[in-house]
Order: structure tokens, then sequence, then C-alpha cells
């Protein structure tokens, strides 16, 4: 199968520094291409990297791209500026999977050429959805998603296919053995931006010292709204309302393998966002669990594929006043019992690899291979 895989125009693919999108698709076009598929990714030009180049059997072709402006109806017209620029680029394709706003809409006359039309979705509609009418699938990675697309837009309900974002299990495995600390550590990594509950973090963390528990925190991910952070200001107001608490705020790690390393050296890893309408299905908390850190997250319902209360993780209700106190108490309960936080360990261990990334590359290919056998037969 001839499958191109086209990236939105504000992020490159690694190795430039990349969110979970772009990290996903490149894990994914690679196992493609192992399998052995034809695969053409095509992402923003970033740095000194080639505009050309084999990586992982797959054949990359980096041009144009622009930086965040923080925006969206600034941001919409330099994504369609990128998707045109980007279509000229575009080989001939059985499948066209793209995470770009405008060029599912450029290509959906082109399907002789470009093969089978595949928006993935990775945020929350905004009633946009009929823009997609007459492409052949859309993609998630949640119910929650999926849910949204159906209520807002229910003429494209049939297009839609749920499937998780994977692991990289190769990278992202527990430690032979697990240091022993004199306090243990929770570590946050991905966007310091306000929807991440950071702030809420540094609450608990300071609630549980008054109450006599001390556990050391780590930060780290991009700050910089070019990045999707929260910029240098809101970075700053992190650092004055964590004075006095052991929280520790440290560089992004971009590379996979130096922050697979750190994750490993974590023994709890917290992701309390308040973003009900900014997250997909976030693959810190994955990426953690593989590692062999303990989850603790918000009660969002994207994350409930594989953080189950009591089950894989520690679930704490985001809503009304009293978040942090209800964080605190998750985060005290587990540093104060072993024999939880190895049950819980397990079963994280156990949930993450049931998202191997060969596992969920195959069931996308399989649903492609499906639409395909339906356009040849007529089915509808």
């Amino acid at each position: 199968m001839r499958i191109n895989v086209v990236i939105g125009a504000f992020a490159s693919l690694p190795p430039a520094p990349a969110g979970a999108v772009e990290k996903v698709w490149a894990q994914l076009a690679a196992s493609m291409a192992a399998s052995g598929h034809e695969v053409t990714a095509l992402c923003p030009a970033w740095g000194d990297l080639p505009a050309t180049e084999e990586v992982d059997g797959v054949h990359y072709i980096r041009s144009s791209g622009f930086k965040r402006v923080g925006s969206t109806l600034r941001e919409l017209p330099l994504e369609y500026r990128y998707a045109r620029s980007m279509r000229r680029l575009l080989p001939p394709a059985d499948v066209t999977v793209c995470n770009s706003f405008w060029m599912p809409v450029l290509l959906k006359k082109q399907k002789a050429r470009f093969g089978l039309i595949d928006l993935h979705l990775q945020r929350f509609p905004k009633r946009q959805m009929f823009l997609y009418r007459k492409i052949d699938r859309i993609s998630t990675v949640s119910e929650a998603i999926a849910t949204a697309v159906r209520s807002q837009t229910p003429s494209v309900g049939h297009l839609l296919d749920v499937i998780p974002n994977p692991v990289d299990l190769e990278v992202y495995h527990p430690p032979e053995k697990r240091s022993d600390r004199a306090r243990l550590e929770v570590l946050f990594h991905g966007r310091i931006h306000p929807e991440k509950g950071i702030n809420v973090l540094i609450d608990a963390t300071r609630i549980a010292q008054r109450l006599g528990v001390v556990f050391d925190v780590a930060v780290t991910g991009p700050h910089q709204r070019e990045m999707g952070g929260g910029g240098d200001a809101y970075l700053s107001s992190l650092r004055t309302q964590a004075e006095g608490l052991p929280v520790r705020f440290e560089s992004p790690v971009f590379d996979q393998h130096e922050l697979a390393d750190r994750l490993r050296r974590c023994d709890i890893h917290c992701y309390p966002s308040l973003a009900f309408h900014g997250e997909a299905s976030p693959v810190a908390p994955v990426e953690a669990m593989a590692c062999g850190a303990v989850p603790v997250v918000s009660d969002l319902p994207q994350f409930s594929g594989y953080a189950r209360h009591m089950e894989t993780a520690l679930v704490f209700e985001r809503e009304g006043s009293g978040a942090p106190e209800r964080l605190a108490e998750a985060l005290i309960k587990l540093v104060k019992d072993d024999a939880l936080r190895d049950r819980l360990r397990s079963a994280a261990l156990q949930q993450a690899q049931d998202l191997a990334v060969d596992l969920i590359a195959a069931r996308h290919l399989e649903d492609w291979k499906r639409l395909q056998d339906q356009s040849q037969g007529g089915g509808g």
C-alpha cells in the first residue's frame, strides 16, 4: 500500500521538537514501512534537517511551515498556504492521512491520485467537521472526541473510527531495577500551559507538605508559545507559586531515548490536565506507564481508555473547588502505600503493552484495507 502521512503547518516530525501527534505518526509511519508499505511523510522544514531523506524506511519530505502565532483565526490562513504548498509535493498514493485542517478539503476531489482521504483528529471539533463530509475516514483517538464530532456534525458520524495513540515499547520500557531514594519523585512532562493543571499540582504539593508528606516534584516540557506553551510570564508565575517547595523546573527533553530515561527515574507521573476541549488522548501518561511510573491523572474522559481509577492509575476529580486537595489526597495515598504503587505499576505496564506501535499501526492498515475493499466492490 502507498501511504502519505501529512503533518500540519506548525510542528515538524522527530528528530525536530515535536508534540504528541508528530511523535505518534513518526512511529506509525516507521511501523507501516517495516511491514512492507511504501510510506511518505510530509512535514514542515526545521533547522538544518534535509529537505528529503529516508528514515526508518520512510521517505521524508520537509518544506514550508510556520511558527504558531497564538490565534486560530490568524493560523488558519497560514495552514491553508502550507497545505497548498505541500499538495504539490504529494506523490500518488492509495491512502493519504492528514493531521492538517485544510489538506483533506483540498484533496477530496483528487482521490484518483491520492487514494483514500483520512483526517486524523486529535483535538475537539470546533464546528468545522462539515468540511470533511466528502472524505473517506475520520480517525481519532478517544471516544470523547468521537462523541463530540457526532453531536456537532451527525452527517460525518459514519466516517469515524476510534483507535488510541500508541507507545513505542522499544524506547519506553521499565528499568531493569528501580533505584531506591530517600523521597519519591512525582514528574510532569508535557507542554507547560495553563490548561495542563501544573498549578494544581503545585498547590497539591504544598497541601501534602503541610500534612507532613513530602515528595519531590519535577516539571519538564516546553513553555514557549510557539511550541504550544503558556509563555515566559506563565512559567515565571509557576516558579513563584512553587517557592519554598521541593519543585524543580527542568529543561524540556525532545529526544525520545533521553525522555524515556527521564521517565524511568521517576516514581509517579502526574498529568493533572484541566482541558476538556484541549486534550485528545495524551501520550505522556502512556509513555510514563510503559516506563514503570504510576500515573495520576484528572478525570477527563480522554484518559478513560487506559487510566482507570484504582486499576491502572489514580484519578482525581478536576472540576469544582477542592481540586488541589483531591490531587493531594491521591498523591499522599500513593506515597504512603508501597503495595498500592506496586500493584498499579504492574497493571499500568500491562496496559501499555496493548498500545504497542505495531498493534495500533495494524488497526489503521486493516481499516484502510476494509475501506478500499468497499470502494472497489461498490460498498457503502
